[in-house]
């Protein structure tokens, strides 16, 4: 029996994962983008009086409302091209928004991210409400069935059409 101690070196040394070379300059900007107007019209919605100067404005609920969209729409257009790579085709002619979504596994990684983003985001507020005040009577449900919610909706709309983007993107590198 003999060992066989050749060496092979790596074609890609120090590759990086799949996801990270996804995020690029434009990616990030449209996550931030999409970011800025749903925190925009999420604060408007949930402190009202914060944001016309009528209340004091609750800065942990305010940072919550950017970040949680732009993590949202930054995990989901992952996802989206991801699963277009591994599909590995372009969009059949004519095949419908709604059809991507169901067709390519959309809403349970929707479901998984907004839980995932969901449970941060309602720890984080439950946490600050729970040292501010100590207890948790006070903590808008609505808010917490929000922190659920459109982060699955959001997931859902932006995995869409990150796919559908990549596999157009397929079908023009192959013609």
């Amino acid at each position: 029996m003999t060992l066989n101690t050749t060496h092979k070196p790596a074609t890609r040394p120090f590759a990086m994962p799949g996801w990270v070379s996804i995020i690029s300059s434009s990616f990030l900007a449209r996550a931030f983008v999409v970011a800025l107007i749903l925190g925009s019209i999420l604060s408007a919605i949930n402190q009202p009086g914060a944001v016309f100067g009528a209340t004091k404005l609750d800065l942990l609920s305010f940072a919550l409302v950017y970040i949680t969209p732009f993590v949202v729409v930054t995990l989901s257009q992952i996802l989206g091209i991801l699963q277009a790579r591994r599909d590995g085709r372009p969009l059949p002619n004519g095949e419908r928004f709604l059809d991507t979504v169901w067709a390519h596994g959309i809403p349970a990684k929707a479901v998984l991210t907004g839980l995932l983003v969901g449970t941060v985001n309602a720890s984080i507020s439950l946490t600050a409400a729970l040292f501010e005040t100590g207890s948790l009577a006070g903590i808008p449900v609505p808010l917490l069935i929000q922190a659920y919610t459109l982060p699955v909706l959001f997931g859902l709309l932006s995995q869409a059409i990150s796919y559908r983007r990549a596999a157009a993107r397929f079908a023009e590198n192959r013609t």
